[in-house]
């Protein structure tokens, strides 16, 4: 969610994804309007770049389209994630 504004210390008015929350950024230290943060349950949790912030839009656009039964690009969706793909085959099963 993108900082719109700073009403009080350890509070941020954001916007995003169609909705504005008045979040709990206390934990976040310093934060700036126009800076970008997660946000879960009434609480900023981390402050992200604009780019992760398109990155976590696209992911849970996709699960809303796979909620909503339809078949989302989850290659672009998850793109970011592509390099933590494991490339190693599977450990073997134990063997009794």
């Amino acid at each position: 969610m993108k900082v719109e504004s700073l009403p009080y210390p350890g509070r941020a008015v954001c916007s995003g994804r169609g909705q504005t929350e008045n979040l709990d950024v206390l934990m976040l230290g310093d934060v700036q309007i126009g800076e970008w943060v997660l946000a879960w349950n009434g609480m900023g949790t981390k402050k992200i770049t604009e780019e992760r912030a398109r990155q976590v839009d696209a992911a849970l656009d996709a699960l809303e389209a796979a909620m909503n039964g339809q078949t989302p690009d989850v290659e672009d969706a998850f793109a970011d994630i592509g390099q933590y793909r494991q490339t190693a085959s599977a450990p073997p099963s134990p063997t009794r």
